[in-house]
């Protein structure tokens, strides 16, 4: 029978990291979620529309925001104004940059999520959405690697401390669980 306390102290490590990343982090990425749940509202306030996106394990990311920011987290409130793009699972399907082409316009979201993989089409979909002038609201590693360099100014970018595709999936989860509450809380004021 395996040592229990060595199995423990392997089972724990994995979590006391995350939880070292988050209180290293969380002064910063709570800004950083602010920002992101400003831009969220002044689009949605605007009629206009948040498109969510990732890819690998990140596209259920981007379909959970989706998910939330429609029907809420919990509170009542009428749906807001988001999708989530999937990207394609065989060759007649359209591609993230054919959907972001087809549904975005001026002054809606681009909510996208990157474990730092080489993620080709969402880094394509990111260019695309930049050209067409969405204002671009991405979670990805601290190294921002893959979609970093597309940043302007007057994006936000949600930096998930962590290394592994594990952590940053984790972290993300949490992440975007607080961005959709935000936006609720912006919307309906604090819950009583």
């Amino acid at each position: 029978m395996p040592d229990s306390s060595f199995q423990q102290s392997y089972l724990q490590q994995p979590l006391l990291e995350t939880a070292d990343w988050l209180y290293q982090s969380s002064e910063r990425l709570a800004q950083q979620l602010n920002y992101a749940a400003l831009a969220l509202m002044h689009t949605i306030t605007s009629s206009g529309k948040v498109l969510c996106a990732g890819e690998g394990e990140a596209t259920w990311l981007a379909q959970q925001a989706a998910t939330w920011l429609v029907r809420g987290t919990g509170r009542e409130r009428p749906p807001l104004s988001a999708m989530a793009l999937v990207p394609p699972a065989g060759p007649m399907q359209p591609t993230l940059v054919q959907q972001v082409r087809a549904l975005g316009h001026p002054g809606d979201v681009w909510l996208a999520f990157s474990l730092e993989r080489d993620d080709a089409d969402l880094l394509a979909a990111t260019e695309a959405a930049a050209e067409l002038d969405l204002t671009l609201v991405v979670f990805t590693g601290e190294a921002a690697r893959t979609l970093g360099p597309q940043l302007r100014d007057t994006d936000v970018w949600v930096p998930l401390p962590g290394t592994r595709e594990s952590t940053l999936f984790a972290i993300g989860w949490l992440a975007l669980e607080g961005l959709c509450a935000a936006v609720d809380t912006h919307l309906l004021g604090e819950d009583a």
